[in-house]
């Protein structure tokens, strides 16, 4: 990804939630949870044309609990969605977009979620598309 995203940093003062509080809820709370982070993510990245490369991203969850590693991957799902609505990547899957995912135990009052966009790591980075 050589674009100007590259090295960006966003805080988001919320936690990821652990899949299971999404998965087993009614789908409204899957919605409300989605339009969310959509809303807080809009407020530090405006919408713009989806880049032409794959995005890297490394999220990191600061929490008071731990949660395993498929429950955070399941519960960040929103994340990549409200990133493709706002333009910040192309689509969410394996060729377009890659994330690696972190988490980190810290007092309730420094709970919140970081992503940090980072240089493509890969020789598989497709070709620009027309």
């Amino acid at each position: 990804m050589s674009d100007a995203a590259v090295g960006k940093l966003v805080v988001v003062r919320r936690k990821v939630p652990s899949q299971n509080q999404t998965q087993y809820g009614h789908w409204r709370a899957y919605a409300k949870e989605r339009d969310l982070w959509f809303l807080l993510l809009r407020a530090q990245l405006p919408p713009r044309q989806p880049p032409d490369g794959p995005v890297r991203l490394c999220l990191r969850s600061y929490r008071v609990r731990q949660v395993d590693f498929a429950n955070l991957v399941g519960g960040a799902k929103p994340i990549p969605d409200a990133l493709i609505r706002l333009g910040w990547i192309r689509d969410d899957s394996p060729r377009w977009f890659h994330c690696d995912y972190f988490q980190f135990l810290v007092p309730k009052a420094e709970e919140r979620t970081e992503l940090e966009f980072l240089p493509w790591a890969g020789e598989d980075a497709p070709a620009a598309e027309p």
